[in-house]
């Protein structure tokens, strides 16, 4: 299978008007995934169906219909100590469920030692998410993508013979089965109809030969008879649904007759990973995309990602450290303005999950309102309909909604991109039905007796409100009355610019409780629990904390963020209970000194594998040198030695054949070249040498798309023949020219060299194919002098299949792209004293040709053997080798630096969080008090590293820089990051 043409497939996903708060660019870079006419879920076991299962139209959890709003979020780019309180801010949000990957790698990073403890204690995570009374959807893979290091494959896995990754092979699945032996147990315990928090999972991830359970798929089959076998009850699906940055697209329905689940975008892109940040005018564009699936039949949806976090330590794919995404909930816990828009989207859907589950496409109230310009569609259901108002166009747009008496016409204005939802004839309680709703509705919370509903609008707008009763109605004391008409109550609301006010009344025992907010309260109002009560809270910027106290008051913990200048009162409604508290007094003592100071820096040398006289015998020994990760270690660097005879002194180039990453060059100690892998200089003399090299990397990539042998992609550091040629000869091939073959030519006979004068340049690495099926003649002449001639050519790839004619002689045939293959010469020369090399390559697909230089090796060039190499960074935490920085100290190697800050946590009314910038410095990683930050520079427009404040402690903290070229730390600073930093308060209601 042609590996490469499979590997990725990247296009501009254009959005017109999109911007971003740290970034101007207006395109954004997607994935196109396979195509999925049909992508299905499978139901779920006997003993899960009371608990989870599905129909059509929509999920039923524990036999209540439920959408299901979930976030996306990966426990394994949080620390565990912070698990609660992201998972929280995405609760508040409105979010029912969140979606997370199990990183293979993560959980075995050495083969055979399985972690599910601290950081990755699964279970402790998906325990936490019952506790918080969410659901969760589990992707076990194996393979994850997420840019993510490898994709989730374990490093050790790609030096075991014969592993084909996402194949029915039996190398692979041997060692998928003894993960998901660990892995699956863990899944299965925490299934709803189990007492847990999982409804559903996800087997492999966007496969390239399809995403359905597909029977003529063997490696499918595999996984899912294989997580049966462990339990899996809950309903499952394969690789993903719906995935884009606009899942609805312009689908005037989301109905399918030939679906038999429900409609579920499991990857809704809201930004994307190379971003850091997000704006107002991101949070329209989204929410916009949410109330079309929605509004169209969508039955629920993920977001990719509503918080992204950080790929700490070595994991990253080569993209960034802070994989912030732009989401909702930001890397450090900041809450964008999308947030807040994803709150008003989540809160509606599951407050009329009940008809939103049960519902189609209808025909019903398109004469609703007299504007032309707006869109309406209606979902119906047996539980009530939903109308909504699509306003595409750019503008405000007025709009007079047109029902019968009592209510009468009701005036609405909708913002541009704007869709409005207008229920109708949907039962708040036994005894009342809320009739119409022309206004914006954020939530219902139901607090035993009492029904809050909680509706906005921008400050001096209209709204209208009519309920049918069965009982007679009676006032509420506190609640502004409704006007009654028979058995039906009428609310006519201009909404307050300032503060909340609220309506009701009570039939029966029950009351109902209007509770209305203009636009900028809407965003501070937040739906809570404790102890089996729920309360609605407006005024705070975020509430953290709930508790109903043992003699009935209720305490809350608020966070205003040093950003905002606004503070609003904070008012609380529960059953029977109604309180205003005074603005808090929220402390921001750490603006008045917002940096810590760094005491002074020390320095020791990471290079000491570079000297002569090293002991390496304890590392690992090869003929050839074996590439990053043989050894075991999972870092990002790793040093390589060996031995180097020199019979003749003069200069030698020096030449990789394969790997990746970055390199330094030291041959006895002194640093001779850093950079490329081919035509390092070097002059030698006579003797024996010692040559070290460095080597480093940003990640391994994640490996879209990829089928095939995982020891042949993404190989970093240096493997295969590295060779040593004396002198100044050439060592490439050059002067490349292609012909298409003509009638008759079927690459058995090359054509003569006089056929080639016509022909067109070919530069190495380019695709010669366009991207299509095809063959074509290549040849290029090497000129003998000097009397030194050439005794085998290295093809270092080709793609896909080629036959190599050396002075018209058939010398080799190589039928798999991507390898290295050597072809031999004999020695004669072509008619013109020159070597001619003729190449007839076929391309299946995609593009094709020589991918990478052929290399020409002499009678007196080098193949250097006897290789040792070691990976990691060193011990940076013993105490010996460190001295003082001093400003004429030069470096040009790898070194760590070293130093201390204070942190000062006594006033917990502030809150900052701290960032670390790496200014003047190369490539490298942080460690704060023992823990890998990740690596630096960033990938995305940010310029500095998160430190997790569960990772701080009070008083001295140590930091010490890995950088692996040496540049000094003088520019580094520790700064709060002013957007997340906040001060924290508490009110007691009593």
């Amino acid at each position: 299978m042609k590996k490469k043409v499979i590997h990725r497939i990247v296009y501009g996903l254009i959005m017109l008007g999109f911007c971003f708060s740290t970034n101007p660019v207006t395109a954004q870079l997607v994935e196109h995934p396979a195509d999925e006419k049909h992508p299905e879920m499978y139901p779920a076991a006997p003993e899960a169906s009371k608990s989870v299962r599905f129909d059509a139209r929509g999920f039923l959890i524990n036999g209540k219909r439920t959408f299901l709003a979930s976030a996306g979020l990966e426990y394994a780019r949080i620390p565990h100590q912070l698990w609660y309180d992201r998972l929280l801010r995405l609760k508040r949000d409105g979010f029912n469920c969140v979606e997370i990957y199990t990183f293979w790698n993560f959980h075995e990073p050495k083969e055979g030692q399985f972690e599910f403890r601290g950081d990755q204690d699964l279970d402790g995570f998906l325990k936490l998410v019952k506790k918080l009374g969410m659901y969760a959807i589990v992707r076990v893979g194996p393979y994850y993508c997420a840019e993510w290091n490898s994709g989730g494959y374990p490093i050790w896995l790609r030096f075991k013979d014969n592993v084909v990754v996402r194949a029915d092979n039996s190398q692979f699945e041997k060692y998928v089965d003894r993960f998901f032996d660990k892995l699956m147990p863990i899944v299965s315990s925490n299934q709803i109809n189990r007492g847990g928090s999982v409804v559903l999972v996800q087997l492999e991830n966007e496969h390239p030969e399809g995403w359905e359970n597909k029977s003529t798929n063997a490696y499918f089959l595999h996984l899912k008879n294989k997580a049966l076998s462990l339990g899996l009850q809950v309903p499952y699906f394969f690789s993903g649904m719906h995935h884009g940055g606009d899942p609805a697209g312009d689908a005037p329905s989301l109905d399918d007759p030939g679906r038999p689940s429900p409609w579920m975008t499991t990857e809704f892109w809201s930004i994307w990973y190379s971003y850091y940040g997000s704006s107002q005018k991101d949070a329209d564009l989204f929410g916009r995309r949410t109330w079309k699936i929605i509004a169209h039949g969508g039955n629920g949806y993920n977001y990719y990602m509503a918080h992204g976090g950080t790929n700490f330590a070595y994991f990253n794919d080569g993209g960034a450290t802070s994989y912030d995404y732009g989401a909702a909930v930001g890397q450090t816990g900041d809450l964008r303005p999308m947030y807040y828009q994803f709150k008003r989207n989540a809160l509606f859907a599951t407050s009329f999950q009940d008809i939103l589950e049960n519902s189609k496409d209808s025909p019903l109230y398109r004469n609703l309102v007299t504007d032309t310009g707006l869109r309406v569609n209606t979902r119906h259901s047996e539980s009530g309909d939903i109308i909504f108002l699509d306003h595409e166009k750019e503008g405000d747009a007025k709009a007079s909604v047109h029902l019968p008496a009592p209510l009468g016409d009701v005036s609405l204005t909708l913002r541009p991109g704007e869709i409005l939802p207008i229920v109708h004839h949907f039962k708040l309680n036994p005894g009342v039905t809320l009739d119409w709703a022309v206004t914006r509705i954020l939530g219902i919370s139901r607090q035993g007796a009492t029904t809050t509903l909680v509706v906005y609008g921008p400050g001096g707008s209209q709204a209208g409100l009519q309920f049918s009763l069965q009982g007679k109605p009676s006032a509420v004391p506190g609640l502004k009355p409704l006007k009654i008409t028979g058995k039906q109550a009428i609310l006519n609301i201009s909404f307050d610019a300032n503060q909340p006010q609220t309506y009701g009344f009570k039939t029966g025992l029950n009351t109902i409780r209007v509770l209305a907010v203009n636009t900028a309260l809407a965003d501070r109002t937040w739906f809570l629990d404790d102890k089996g009560k729920n309360y609605v809270v407006t005024g705070p910027e975020y509430v953290s904390e709930l508790s109903v106290q043992a003699k009935g008051g209720i305490k809350i913990g608020t966070e205003h963020f040093w950003k905002e200048s606004q503070v609003y009162p904070s008012w609380i409604y529960g059953d029977g209970f109604s309180k205003v508290a005074a603005k808090a007094d929220y402390r921001t003592d750490t603006l008045d000194k917002p940096f810590v100071k760094l005491a002074g820096w020390e320095y020791k040398s990471a290079s000491i594998p570079a000297t002569v006289d090293f002991d390496d015998s304890k590392w690992m020994k090869s003929g050839e040198a074996m590439e990053m990760g043989a050894d075991g270690d999972v870092s990002a660097n790793a040093w390589y030695r060996t031995t180097v005879d020199i019979k003749t002194p003069g200069i030698y180039k020096l030449n990789i054949n394969s790997g990746g990453g970055q390199f330094i060059y030291f041959m006895d100690n002194k640093r001779v070249a850093s950079g490329g892998m081919n035509e390092i200089p070097f002059n030698l003399t006579a003797g024996t040498h010692q040559l070290a090299i460095y080597a480093a990397h940003d990640g391994r990539g994640k490996l879209y798309r990829y089928i095939g042998l995982l020891k042949d992609v993404e190989k970093k550091g240096i493997t295969g023949d590295v060779i040593l040629h004396k002198g100044d000869a050439p060592y490439f091939v050059t002067g490349w020219r292609m012909i298409k073959p003509g009638t008759g030519q079927d690459g058995k006979v090359p054509p003569i060299p006089a056929s080639f004068a016509a022909a067109i340049p070919y530069k190495t690495g380019e695709d010669a194919f366009k991207g299509l099926s095809g063959s074509a003649w290549f040849q290029a002449k090497i000129n003998v002098s000097g009397g030194r001639k050439p005794v085998c050519f290295i093809f270092r790839s080709i793609d896909d299949q080629a036959t190599v004619y050396v002075n018209g002689k058939k010398a080799a045939v190589q039928d798999q792209g991507d390898k290295p293959f050597t072809v031999p010469y004999d020695g004669s020369l072509d008619a013109d004293g020159a070597v001619t090399i003729t190449v007839f390559l076929e391309n299946k697909s995609g593009p094709g040709g020589i991918d990478k230089p052929v290399e020409i090796i002499y009678t007196d060039d080098l193949f250097l053997k006897g290789w040792r190499m070691k990976g990691g960074p060193g011990n940076f935490e013993s105490t010996s080798g460190w001295k003082t920085l001093d400003a004429s100290a030069p470096f040009d190697r790898p070194y760590f630096y070293r130093s201390t800050f204070t942190i000062n946590r006594k006033k917990a009314s502030s809150y900052p969080i701290w960032r670390v910038t790496y200014q003047g410095l190369s490539r490298g990683f942080v460690f704060v008090n023992g823990h890998n930050l990740g690596g630096y520079p960033e990938g995305i427009p940010i310029n500095s590293l998160y430190i997790p404040e569960c990772w701080l402690k009070e008083g001295e903290n140590a930091i010490v820089f890995y950088d692996q070229f040496g540049n000094r730390p003088d520019k580094v600073t520790i700064l709060p990051e002013a957007v997340s930093s906040r001060a924290l308060h508490v009110t007691n209601f009593k």
